[in-house]
């Protein structure tokens, strides 16, 4: 990883967790327009209202039909909408965050406050992102114990029964040359599109498109798939 973001309490570090571990060479955005970013996520969860429609169809969810993500259940209105949500299951609950719905929990899991490296209440301001997943920490020495082994760290949270934070961001910006995407320019690798600012930054994008898609989901971004 090229860049380390640190702002007085915050540290913000690449690991790995399910998806492929690819080194990290572009440059990232300013620690504090994600800093930003997630704390406003934080709080707009506390805001959101129960998941009440399917994240595929949109109609009212049926009650019996759900299937879990790292701790979270995702409900739908019908078997089929559960294939497609296990798919992607990080865009469909993207698409219930946009509706200001959020899944709730599954049975007997509960949010993190606890570090764990430490066993430590955690602080919101102190925290790693990896394929799209939050893990919070105690102090900032913890985040370096975590990246020995998140893999095996995550499936120990979710084995004690505490979810980590699922982030779902948007993309805005172009991950060559930090603009506004122009939404007029993109490269689409393996049915995810990427957005760019303009065609210029296509070539620097398509010489590794898995390290650019890994980045982004490290800054919590959920690509849109090819229509």
């Amino acid at each position: 990883m090229k860049k380390l973001w640190l702002s007085s309490l915050l540290v913000v570090c690449s690991l790995g967790i399910a998806l492929p571990v690819i080194s990290s060479e572009t440059i990232a955005p300013s620690g504090n327009s994600l800093n930003a970013a997630v704390k406003a996520e934080l709080q707009q969860a506390k805001e959101r209202q129960p998941q009440a429609v399917c994240p595929i169809s949109g109609k009212p969810v049926s009650g019996k039909d759900s299937t879990t993500y790292l701790g979270y259940e995702i409900k739908t209105c019908c078997p089929n909408c559960i294939d497609t949500v296990k798919k992607d299951p990080l865009a469909a609950i993207q698409a219930l965050r946009k509706k200001g719905q959020e899944p709730a929990l599954a049975d007997n899991m509960k949010l993190q406050t606890v570090c764990p490296i430490s066993g430590k209440p955690v602080t919101t301001e102190l925290y790693a992102i990896k394929n799209n997943i939050l893990v919070q920490f105690c102090c900032p020495n913890c985040p370096a114990a975590f990246q020995k082994d998140p893999k095996g760290t995550v499936e120990k949270m979710l084995g004690q029964g505490i979810a980590p934070i699922l982030l779902t961001f948007e993309q805005k910006e172009c991950p060559v040359s930090h603009e506004p995407v122009s939404g007029n320019s993109s490269v689409v690798h393996e049915g995810k599109v990427i957005e760019l600012c303009c065609d210029a930054c296509k070539a620097q994008v398509l010489e590794n498109p898995e390290k650019v898609i890994q980045d982004l989901a490290d800054q919590g971004i959920v690509l849109a798939r090819e229509k």
